[in-house]
């Protein structure tokens, strides 16, 4: 067990929306004239320059966040620390009873108010955040943003890796072979990469 690492994943983000929305605006008018022109060249040099400019300016705002997950005991004890409100706790047991989650996941109730940033601060390793600077995240950057930082978290400390063995046990308790599983991996049915 000596040689298990965590997994890793990064997260390309530019907090400049304003950047975003302008490239997607160029994209789109740039997409939108060529159709009219039956395909050909459909945008103006300008329109070109500007998309180019903004892709330059995106890229160079854009910053790699790296996740790598904490380990399950690391996890545990941090979503210990942030036990779920009364009402979330009853909102948890009211799913599970309603079976709109599985009973099991109710000892994975917990505070996302508290846990959510602390979970994420814990999880970033470059650049490392505070959980201060991941609340002020939460409350001013996109929700699509959001989202790919946590599901980057989540990914990293909840969903395994992508080893193609992680899983894998047959009816009869054996592993598979290590031929059948990587020939599995290149068929694209594991193994995908991130």
């Amino acid at each position: 067990m000596q040689e298990a690492t965590p997994d890793r994943r990064e997260v390309r983000i530019c907090l400049d929306r304003r950047l975003v929305s302008r490239q997607i605006q160029l994209r789109k008018t740039i997409a939108r004239r060529a159709e009219e022109q039956g395909k050909t060249l459909g945008h103006s040099v300008d329109e070109r320059q500007e998309l180019a400019e903004v892709e330059a300016l995106i890229e160079a705002k854009t910053r790699t966040l790296v996740f790598e997950g904490l380990g399950w005991g690391r996890w545990r004890d941090l979503m210990a620390k942030h036990p779920p409100a009364k009402d979330q706790a009853e909102t948890f047991e009211r799913a599970i009873k309603l079976a709109f989650m599985p009973e099991n996941v109710g000892s994975m109730a917990f505070n996302a108010e508290t846990f959510v940033p602390a979970a994420v601060a814990a999880s970033a390793v470059e650049p490392p955040v505070s959980v201060e600077e991941v609340v002020e995240l939460l409350h001013r950057g996109p929700p699509g943003v959001i989202d790919r930082i946590w599901a980057a978290v989540l990914e990293v400390n909840l969903a395994g890796s992508d080893d193609p063995f992680v899983g894998e046990v047959a009816s009869d308790g054996a592993r598979p072979s290590a031929k059948k599983s990587r020939r599995r991996s290149r068929s694209g049915s594991l193994g995908r990469s991130s």
